[in-house]
């Protein structure tokens, strides 16, 4: 664990393969800044922390991926892609904002957001089979990541995280659990997108 209980990297790659890892989330990091321009995207190669992160610093947006998750197994091109827009999504996904930290989009709308938007920004007419793959693999890292820290409680649990993204990907309305999910953590429940 580090510092903030995020988890780390048990699994070290090959020199090749770190290489190649580094190359793949550079040029992501370079298309995402492309194509959102306000936000500044950053990697920190050499953490062993598996997270991503959307922050602020006054007026200027961040996202910032951390080596960790860029060099873990379960996750290819596509989850991380997805992970880099879901981030973005807390910047750009509208309402509902977070009740704990009110400057960001809610995590369940910057998951749909992702699937919705930014995905396709990003993978074109690939779109679509790229957001369900990586939102299995989502799914698949979360599983592993539960399994190594405590008293973790998400607001939304990795089936609901699914359904958001796949209904976000196929252009439905967000999901039930998504709803419920956000009226449990939220005083005021404002309307989702549906």
């Amino acid at each position: 664990m580090s510092l903030l209980n995020w988890p780390v990297e048990q699994i070290q790659l090959s020199q090749r393969a770190r290489l190649r890892r580094k190359a793949l989330a550079l040029r992501l990091l370079d298309q995402f800044g492309q194509g959102f321009p306000d936000i500044t995207y950053e990697l920190f190669w050499e953490s062993p922390t598996v997270n991503a992160q959307a922050w602020r610093l006054g007026p200027a947006r961040y996202v910032r991926v951390y080596g960790g998750l860029v060099r873990h197994q379960a996750i290819t091109k596509y989850g991380l892609t997805l992970m880099l827009a879901h981030e973005t999504g807390h910047h750009l996904g509208g309402l509902p904002h977070d009740p704990a930290m009110p400057w960001m989009t809610w995590q369940g709308q910057a998951d749909y957001w992702a699937a919705s938007i930014a995905m396709p920004q990003i993978w074109g007419p690939r779109a679509c089979e790229a957001t369900l793959r990586a939102a299995r693999e989502i799914v698949k890292l979360h599983g592993i990541i539960a399994s190594q820290i405590e008293d973790d409680e998400p607001d939304l649990s990795p089936d609901c995280r699914y359904s958001i993204l796949r209904s976000g990907a196929l252009g439905q309305g967000m999901p039930s659990c998504a709803l419920e999910a956000f009226a449990l953590i939220s005083d005021d429940s404002p309307e989702l997108e549906e």
